[in-house]
Parts: C-alpha cells; sequence; structure tokens
C-alpha cells in the first residue's frame, strides 16, 4: 500500500520539531551544518507553499555528497559522538529536501528522538533534560495527528494524549534507570573528550586569560565541610602552578615540579576535612583546599609543588574528599635546581622591571621587607583593579608596571613574581579559585569559574613557601565599582547580586541546590547506588543475579499495568447508569420468558410485554416509558435517575402465564416503535 503524502501544516511541524532539537547542538556542530540545515527547511518549506514539486534527484545526490565529503574533512570520521551527532543532523535536513510521504516523516522523527539522545550524551545539564522533554513531547504530538486516520482532534487534545503517553511510559524508564545493571566502564566508547571544549583554568598565564572565566557564573566546584571552615580570606583552592616564564606568559612546568616528590611539611592550626564535588574540566589536575595532606582518589598523588592531579584527565564529574590545611612551614630546604628554576628570568624582556627590583632589593636588603615594599607600592599608587585592561606590550611587566598600572589577578601576579625573581627570592604562581559563596539551604560552598585567581608563593627562609596575594594589596577606592570578580580586592566575598537582591539570591541558591540534587542522586548514580537501593528495597545480600530478578520482577509488573492501560484504550466505554439500569430490567424480564428482541425501542417492547403479561404491563409500560423520557427527553419534568433505579430494583417479574401473541399487521401500532 502506498504511503499517504503529508500536508503542508504537518511539514511546517516537523521542521519546528528539528529546529528544537538542533537548538540544543548550536555550541557543537559545524556552522556550516546548521546552514546548510537551515537552506534545506526554507527551500522545502518554499517548495510546499507553492505547491511546488521537489528538487532534481541528482541535484539532491550532489549535495547529499558534498555535504558528507566536508563531513569526512572535518572530523575525519563518522564514528564518536561529534561526528555522528553532525552526521544525523545533516541527514535530517537533507532528508527533509525529498519529504513528501509519511514514512519520510517517520524517518525525521527518528532522527528527531536520535538527536535529543545525543544531546543528553554531550552535557549533564538537569534544565537540558527538561528542554528535550519537552522537544519530544512536542515530536510525539506532530506524529500523532501525522498517523490518525480519523480527522485529529484540536492541538490541546492531541497535546493532553500526547502527554499522557509520555507519562504512561515513564514507569519504564523509571524502572530501567534503577535497576539496569550499571557496568564499571562504558558499554560503548563515544569519544566525548575529543571535540569537547574544555572549561576552567588552563596550564598557562597571559595577563587577560582568565577575563573570560571572571565573567561566568558556572561552577568550578561545590565543597561540603565535615568540620568547621576556614574563613573566606583562606579559602585558597590550589590548581596549576607555573614556573616557566617567557617575559610575557607563565606556563605549567611539565618537568622537574611533576617528577619530584614533594617536600614534607610541617602543619600548623586545624585540619579542615571537606569533600569537593568537582565539576569535569578536561585537565589532570584536582583542586584542593591550600594545602592538602590526604585524599582518597587511589590513582592520584602529589606533585613537587604540591598539585594533586589524576592520571587521566577529569572529564567526568567526581567527588574528592579530603584533608588540608591552610597554614604550614616547609621543613626541607630549597634544593638548587628549584631555586634556580624559581628565579629564572629572561635576561632580554622587561628591562624597566628588572631594573626596578635591583632598586628595591638594594633598599631592602630583607626578603621580607622586600615583599612590603612591594605591596606598599600597589596598594599607595595609581594602580587600579579592573577586568577591561588595556592590551600590553611586548614587555608586559614593563608596560604594566610603568605604563598602564590597570589590571586584576594576573596582571598583579605576573608582575609581582618578576618583581620577586629579579632580586633573587624564588617565586612561583599558582592558579586556582578564591572563596567560594555559601549555600545556606544545603550547607555546602559554590565555587563559580568567576571566582578564578592567581597568587604568589615566594619562598622565605626559614619559613619555606609562602602565599603572598598581591592583588588584595589594591586600595579599594581603586576598585571599578561595576567588577563581578569574586576576588575584589579588599572583599573576596563580594557577592554583590546577593547582596542588592536578597530574593534573587536565594531563588539562585534554591535553584543550585536543585542542580545539587540532581548531580548527586541521578549523574553519579553508580553501582554502589543500586546497591543501596536494594538494601533499602530489603533484599538480602543484594548482588547483581538478584538485581536482575528485581529488575525482572519490577519489568513484569509495569508490562502488565501497560497492557491493562491498552486494553482500556481499545475497548469501548461501558454503559452509562441509566442503560445499566435498563439492561437490568431487560434481564428480569428476559428470566420470566420474555426477553426482548434486538431491533425492539422501549416503550414498543412495554406495549409487546403488557399485551403478553396483563398483569405486568402497567409496571413495565411505566417503566420503559421513564427510560425513553429519561434518555430522550428534558429532564427537568420527569423522574430523576435515582428513582429508575430504585423502581427497576424493586420490580419483580414473578411467575405467570404469557398470553399467546397476535399477529400485527404491518403499519400497526407499537409495530416499529422506537
Amino acid at each position: 500500500m502506498k504511503s499517504e503524502k503529508i500536508s503542508l501544516p504537518h511539514l511546517i511541524g516537523i521542521t519546528c520539531c528539528l529546529g528544537l532539537a538542533l537548538a540544543a547542538h548550536v555550541s557543537s556542530l559545524p556552522p556550516w551544518v546548521l546552514a546548510t540545515i537551515v537552506l534545506c527547511a526554507a527551500i522545502r518549506l518554499t517548495l510546499g507553499l507553492r505547491n511546488g514539486g521537489l528538487p532534481p534527484r541528482w541535484l539532491l545526490m550532489t549535495v547529499s555528497g558534498l555535504a558528507i565529503a566536508l563531513l569526512w574533512l572535518r572530523f575525519r570520521t563518522f564514528t564518536g559522538l561529534a561526528a555522528g551527532t553532525a552526521l544525523l543532523a545533516l541527514m535530517a535536513g537533507l532528508k527533509l529536501l525529498e519529504t513528501r510521504l509519511k514514512r519520510d516523516f517517520y524517518i525525521i522523527t527518528l532522527i528527531i528522538f536520535f538527536l535529543c539522545i545525543a544531546a543528553l550524551l554531550n552535557s549533564e545539564s538537569f534544565w537540558l533534560l527538561g528542554y528535550l522533554i519537552g522537544t519530544a513531547w512536542l515530536t510525539a504530538l506532530t506524529l500523532l495527528r501525522v498517523t490518525t486516520t480519523q480527522p485529529a482532534p484540536n492541538w490541546l487534545l492531541s497535546l493532553r494524549f500526547s502527554g499522557r503517553l509520555l507519562l504512561q511510559a515513564l514507569p519504564l524508564m523509571l524502572i530501567l534507570w534503577l535497576l539496569f545493571p550499571r557496568l564499571s566502564s562504558p558499554l560503548w566508547n563515544f569519544g566525548v573528550g575529543s571535540h569537547s571544549a574544555e572549561s576552567g583554568l588552563s596550564d598557562s598565564l597571559n595577563p587577560g586569560d582568565i577575563t573570560e572565566l571572571a565573567m561566568t557564573d558556572d561552577v568550578a566546584f561545590r565543597v561540603r565541610f565535615a568540620t568547621q571552615p576556614p574563613p573566606p580570606s583562606e579559602q585558597y583552592w590550589r590548581g596549576p602552578v607555573l614556573h616557566d616564564f617567557d617575559g610575557r606568559v607563565w606556563r605549567h612546568s611539565l618537568g622537574l615540579p611533576a617528577r619530584n616528590r614533594p617536600a614534607t611539611l610541617e602543619t600548623e592550626g586545624p585540619a579542615y576535612k571537606y569533600t569537593i564535588n568537582l565539576e569535569p574540566h578536561q585537565h589532570t589536575w584536582v583542586y584542593t583546599l591550600d594545602w592538602p595532606s590526604e585524599w582518597n582518589l587511589p590513582g592520584a598523588g602529589l606533585t613537587g609543588d604540591y598539585t594533586l592531579v589524576e592520571a587521566y584527565p577529569v572529564s567526568r564529574p567526581i567527588d574528592v574528599t579530603a584533608t588540608s590545611y591552610t597554614h604550614v612551614r616547609t621543613a626541607a630546604p630549597l634544593s638548587r635546581e628549584a631555586r634556580y628554576r624559581d628565579t629564572q628570568l629572561p635576561e632580554d624582556r622587561n628591562p624597566r622591571a628588572r631594573a626596578l627590583s635591583a632598586q628595591l632589593r638594594s633598599e631592602h636588603p630583607d626578603d621580607l621587607g622586600l615583599v612590603q615594599a612591594v605591596l606598599d607600592m600597589f596598594s599607595k599608587q595609581a594602580f587600579y583593579y579592573t577586568l577591561t585592561p588595556p592590551a600590553l606590550g611586548a614587555e608586559s611587566v614593563d608596560d604594566f608596571l610603568f605604563n598602564t598600572r590597570r589590571g586584576f589577578c594576573g596582571h598583579y601576579a605576573s608582575a609581582f613574581a618578576t618583581l620577586m625573581r629579579g632580586a633573587g627570592i624564588p617565586a612561583r604562581i599558582v592558579t586556582g579559585y578564591q572563596g567560594g559563596t555559601y549555600n545556606r539551604f544545603a550547607n555546602y560552598w559554590i565555587v563559580q569559574q568567576n571566582r578564578a585567581h592567581a597568587w604568589v608563593e615566594v619562598w622565605m627562609e626559614p619559613r619555606g613557601w609562602v602565599r603572598i596575594d598581591p592583588t588584595s594589596a589594591i586600595n579599594p577606592s581603586r576598585v571599578e565599582a561595576s567588577v563581578n570578580d569574586a576576588v575584589g580586592a579588599d572583599e573576596p566575598l563580594a557577592d554583590h547580586w546577593q547582596r542588592r537582591s536578597g530574593w534573587f539570591g536565594d531563588a539562585w541558591l534554591r535553584l543550585d541546590q536543585l542542580r545539587d540534587l540532581w548531580r548527586e542522586q541521578i549523574i553519579t548514580f553508580n553501582q554502589d547506588s543500586q546497591e543501596r537501593l536494594l538494601v533499602k528495597l530489603h533484599v538480602p545480600e543484594p548482588d547483581g543475579q538478584k538485581l536482575v530478578l528485581v529488575l525482572s520482577g519490577a519489568l513484569s509488573l509495569v508490562f502488565l499495568w501497560l497492557t491493562w492501560q491498552l486494553k482500556r484504550e481499545l475497548n469501548p466505554r461501558s454503559p452509562d447508569k441509566l442503560a445499566r439500569s435498563y439492561h437490568r430490567l431487560c434481564t428480569k424480564l428476559a428470566a420470566a420468558g420474555l426477553a426482548r428482541h434486538a431491533y425492539e425501542g422501549a416503550e414498543a417492547y412495554g406495549a409487546r410485554v403488557a399485551s403478553l403479561r396483563p398483569d405486568l404491563g402497567a409496571a413495565v409500560t411505566a417503566l420503559c416509558r421513564q427510560y425513553s423520557l429519561l434518555r430522550y427527553a428534558r429532564q427537568s419534568a420527569h423522574p430523576t435517575l435515582s428513582q429508575f433505579q430504585a423502581a427497576v430494583r424493586a420490580f419483580r417479574a414473578g411467575p405467570g402465564r404469557v398470553r399467546p401473541a397476535r399477529a400485527r399487521r404491518p403499519g400497526s401500532p407499537g409495530s416499529s416503535r422506537s
């Protein structure tokens, strides 16, 4: 049987659904793929509006060949999440060009559902899931209106029906999510990390790089303290440490610090125990509170500069339980090679900064005095804190210290470390995050990307490495009022939006609590979570075999329920109360040998019963008359349904002799009355 053609409204509907599904991939699909799909949709809708035919087949084949060739040149593969999603999107757009029959419509619908799944594989956002559920709902609505064999109901009824279908699938989804056995590694490899965008800090610092992070509210990690948290001024979350400096860019050294064992530390002050819920950032380092002493990651270890690193990049959310101290002393002296590495400066770069450093050293032979002198310079002279600094020249440190004098944490950390090294004091730049926002509704701290920060560690005998934050030296009067940085000089936790609008801040914290719940209960649901679920279900000694048994039982119950629902949909509605009462009356009369004929109306049946059983005539005739009035006449002037039901219940046919029926002439009264 040949498929039916689809109408223009249906074509517009499926095009809109495809657009909604592709909107979730705008940031990951190549622009030319999106442009090709938009062009295909515009051409097909234009032809539909003009009642024109489809483009010639040779043109479709040529465009398809060119598009697939470009896709191969872009990804060099058709497998993996990025390449596979782009191929699916391109196929949907090209299929739209030749969509004419219902079977073409079904193919595009199937691709839309696969695009929704691909979006979930590429992101773990709670809000994206809600958006994609809405997209699937509208796609199911469009599919329902195309496949119905009867005139389609109005849009509201169709929306309710498609929503009911999705709700009926919800129990099956929950059972599979909770009880389907989880594997320790993915069943297949989509190559998620190959083309995904990185977030967070990088392993280099060029003044200006942290600007983008400082302007975003994305969450870097959340922290729950098992002990009393440290004061906000001591919440420095350690990331990569930068040693190599070429005169403009600071870089993470891949050599000695990574291979060396960290020196032994003498701890001071309280120990802080906490758990970090770390978001993916595609690097190997794990952010911890200065200075980490214990952690629960089996494959992680400390580098020579006290950065906690994993064996593989953090490509998925992880939870790290650690213990740190905010005050330590280095027990061992600084090695010769470490001193040499952390005092190196390029001889042909930033000559004015080197000269200033030599001058300050001559004036302050004591290391501590020199450090204080540089901090006083930043505090008392006209240095400004801003997230929109002017561009720096080739001699970036000289340009900042003597010309622009405007910048943010990266500028001040770079200049301070350069001046320290020029005076012979070992110095290195530490990048990470500073401070956090406390969520009082869930008792954890939120550290966002806008709290990205850079500070300096200098070697001070006999204490060892000492943290110096030159940004904090800036006079508050020289901090731009519009700065929304987490490390705003004098106030590290300057949450302006929370102070100025309390209700907005509370709403934001509530939403973050919901996102955290989504992460803990859904995203990180694994084998251990399933075992805990079986324990809650009172399954003794839970293991994989019992998990499968529970899954089979739950699926059986769900399928039985779905079968019952399907039976209700297919079977006609049961008779109403009036019909059931009339049927009861007919049953009583049939038991007395007075069964109703299929062609008889109520009053004709009553007349026939009266002629055969005069003793029942008055009662049956009255009951049949009441039924006709209740069924077909206005209700106000007639007996109520309850009165009719009571009269039927009270009626008794009883034994009696049935009078032989007389033959009726066609057309006589009562012969065809209904």
